[in-house]
């Protein structure tokens, strides 16, 4: 039986274990979502924003646009 993310106990690692558990984690699922192959629909929709962007319909910020745009909320 798996146990739900929030019936975990982490208080007895130190946060550097924390940190590692972390990045441990977030790496086995990357691995895995790059070896799966994106679907027809996906890369349709991928390809349809991208002409999009190039077109000039679909707005853009940089990421200090957007921080800005974040912080003054």
């Amino acid at each position: 039986m798996t146990k739900s993310p929030s019936s975990l106990d982490f208080s007895g690692l130190s946060v550097a274990e924390r940190i590692l558990l972390a990045q441990q984690l977030w790496e086995s699922v990357h691995s895995q979502a790059e070896s799966e192959p994106l679907s027809d629909a996906q890369k349709s929709e991928l390809d349809r924003r991208w002409k999009a962007f190039e077109a000039g319909e679909m707005p853009a910020a940089n990421w200090f646009e957007v921080k800005q745009q974040l912080l003054s909320r």
